[in-house]
């Protein structure tokens, strides 16, 4: 989605409201907030989808984990053992929370969906046939409240009932209603729609965005409607804690570059703080710094936001790691200072990154004009500034010689220069 499309006008929140979330976010929790409005809409949804709950209610209470088979037609799937595992983390944390009061029992949540992005599960449940959602990555967990009233966009039946530190959107869409498209942008400008897939049995839907909460505006478009609608803040998670705390070296030149790169960054990278740092370039103005999370690996880069004087810009490139892949590959970063971004011409700078075997110490990278450049491995990772007089073309190529403390080839081939 973009402006010429009728979007409204993005909305700034306030410093201190945004100041405010990124504590709650780090801090691992939300301050409640009581609501006054009656959901009029979830007795409608209740009595229209009665015997679906109770068939679901019934088999559940026979069976470990189940639910209303998902409708096929949407793509949505419940993966049971996801489910069974997340459920029982985010039960542990309402006890941990002292918030069992606030809850039904942990044998009336009956799972409908999930879905799923690398480390990121996210259930879509009922609880006592009200909806909830529980969210889980390897260091968090994420509960919403189950007794909120959902926030609608003005002049649609689209409700949100969590918005996550990790970007991702949760909510409801009243009976017979067509869902539409969720859009999503944050203050940089990065635009992203995907359409809304609900359950046939609730309603409910999840939306993985991967952008931070506080700098995104989130928009729904239905049909028929002249032009996207903003969605309100998401009422307060019931629980948002660190249950499986991990932390990584945050003290060196690498570290704290990457802590502060993560944390401010328009994408979000789940389990940020138990990402160890890497390689670091930094000239100042630019700044790239890599970390790694056993298979996953993170590029992450900081320029002066020249939109905005005084303020900076990081965007965060994930990468993926695994047997599956390559033994070296290059991973996906952006030019920095690049003349659309506003910044004076001549001053762009692009880095080089790749991922190279764990065994690596050293490499050779040769930029084919007579140029080489030698570069620590850091947990199998490099990265190097790209000569000035380099053309970035589509197919160019750099060739990388790796070597292990032994002095030995690990790695000998080219890759992509971007």
């Amino acid at each position: 989605m973009s402006d010429d499309l009728g979007l409204p006008p993005r909305r700034a929140l306030p410093d201190d409201v945004r100041d405010r979330l990124r504590a709650e976010v780090r801090a691992g929790i939300g301050a409640p907030r009581r609501t006054h409005r009656v959901w009029y809409a979830a007795a409608a949804a209740v009595l229209v989808l009665a015997a679906g709950a109770v068939v679901a209610t019934k088999t559940f209470r026979e069976q470990p984990v189940a639910g209303p088979p998902p409708d096929p037609g949407n793509h949505l799937t419940l993966d049971p053992k996801v489910a069974t595992a997340a459920l029982d983390r985010c039960w542990a944390a309402v006890q941990a929370a002292g918030k069992t009061d606030r809850v039904p029992p942990r044998a009336e949540w009956v799972p409908l969906f999930t879905e799923v992005l690398q480390a990121d599960a996210v259930v879509a449940a009922t609880a006592a046939g009200k909806p909830m959602f529980c969210e889980t990555t390897e260091t968090t967990v994420t509960v919403s409240d189950p007794a909120a009233a959902p926030a609608y966009a003005p002049g649609t039946h689209v409700g949100v009932l969590l918005h996550s530190a990790t970007g991702t959107v949760a909510g409801i869409v009243d009976p017979g209603t067509a869902p539409g498209f969720l859009g999503s942008r944050t203050e940089g400008g990065e635009n992203m729609s995907q359409s809304i897939r609900t359950s046939p049995v609730s309603g409910q839907f999840v939306a993985m965005t991967r952008t931070a909460l506080w700098t995104t505006t989130l928009t729904v478009e239905t049909p028929g409607a002249p032009r996207a609608a903003v969605l309100p803040q998401s009422p307060p998670w019931l629980v948002m804690s660190v249950d499986r705390p991990v932390t990584a070296e945050r003290t060196s030149p690498a570290g704290r570059a990457l802590d502060e790169c993560l944390n401010t960054a328009e994408e979000v990278t789940p389990d940020a703080a138990a990402y160890a740092p890497g390689p670091l370039l930094d000239t100042g103005d630019f700044r790239v710094v890599m970390g790694r999370r056993g298979d996953r690996v993170v590029v992450c880069e900081t320029q002066p936001d020249y939109q905005r004087p005084g303020r900076t810009k990081s965007r965060a490139f994930p990468g993926f790691i695994g047997p599956q892949t390559q033994a070296a590959r290059t991973l996906t970063v952006d030019t920095l200072g690049a003349a659309e971004s506003g910044a004076p011409r001549g001053q762009s700078r692009h880095p080089f990154a790749a991922a190279l075997p764990l065994t690596a110490a050293k490499a050779t990278i040769d930029f084919g004009i007579g140029t080489s450049v030698e570069a620590d491995v850091v947990d199998g990772m490099v990265a190097a500034w790209v000569p000035g007089n380099i053309d970035l073309l589509p197919d160019a190529t750099v060739h990388v010689r790796a070597r292990d403390s032994l002095n030995r080839t690990v790695y000998d081939g080219s890759l992509r220069l971007r």
